[in-house]
């Protein structure tokens, strides 16, 4: 607990590792790498450093806003953000074994045939009271995880502006979220990284200030104040 009185919650970051010198991160609480072997077979691996850039950016907008969480670095993507899904099943299997408070995806897929196994984990989290946030593309987007029901599903609302929030009552994917990281230092931003991704690091980010203030809660309280936060969509 903080000097605060708010309590430091760790935040599980599955996603192309995490630079952790990098000057918006300033450190993280630790990490691993998970890639598939020759034979097929997910092994771990200390190095979580981050080649792309995408997940350095997440864990730094994430700091923004809530600067005294724990970032756990889970890297998935190696050169290129794609991942077998047998390594994304491994890393959300991992991190709910963490116990964190919260597990950002910025990832999904559209193969039905893996959404009973992500159902199944993410049912385990939900009973764990480990909120899961996870990125898809539209409010109609059949992308798992972000479709089931118990997981935080956000895209990226274009007409939303950094700070706001839309609600979709009906749809598999609840919330639409402004789209881009923290500007770089001599970056137009039309360059650097936009999607999705951004849009769900900010309801994580968000979710872990309710959480700070009630860390017993889970998913469903969680659920409940975004919507109060958010407008219609």
């Amino acid at each position: 607990m903080s000097s605060d009185g708010l309590v430091r919650l760790d935040i599980a970051v599955i996603d192309s590792g995490v630079n952790p010198r990098h000057s918006h991160v300033q450190g993280v609480a630790g990490g691993v790498s998970l890639l598939m072997d020759r034979s097929g077979d997910v092994v771990e691996d200390g190095d979580f450093c981050d080649e792309i850039g995408h997940g350095t950016a997440i864990a730094g907008l994430i700091r923004e806003k809530v600067p005294r969480a724990r970032l756990h670095a889970i890297k998935i993507f190696q050169k290129e953000l794609r991942a077998p899904t047998e390594v994304l099943l491994a890393a959300l299997e991992r991190a709910i074994r963490m116990r964190p408070k919260i597990i950002h995806l910025s990832l999904g897929t559209e193969r039905r045939e893996d959404r009973p196994e992500l159902d199944r984990l993410c049912r385990d989290a939900h009973h764990k009271r480990i909120v899961i946030v996870a990125s898809a593309r539209a409010p109609d987007d059949e992308v798992y995880p972000a479709a089931l029901g118990t997981v935080i599903g956000v895209y990226w609302n274009q007409q939303c502006e950094e700070g706001s929030l839309v609600y979709h009552p009906k749809k598999p994917v609840e919330f639409g979220a402004h789209g881009r990281p923290r500007p770089l230092p001599g970056m137009p931003q039309e360059r650097n990284f936009s999607g999705s991704s951004f849009a769900a690091a900010r309801v994580t980010a968000w979710a872990a200030q309710y959480l700070e203030q009630n860390p017993r809660a889970g998913s469903r309280w969680v659920r409940r104040m975004l919507r109060g936060q958010a407008k219609g969509g």
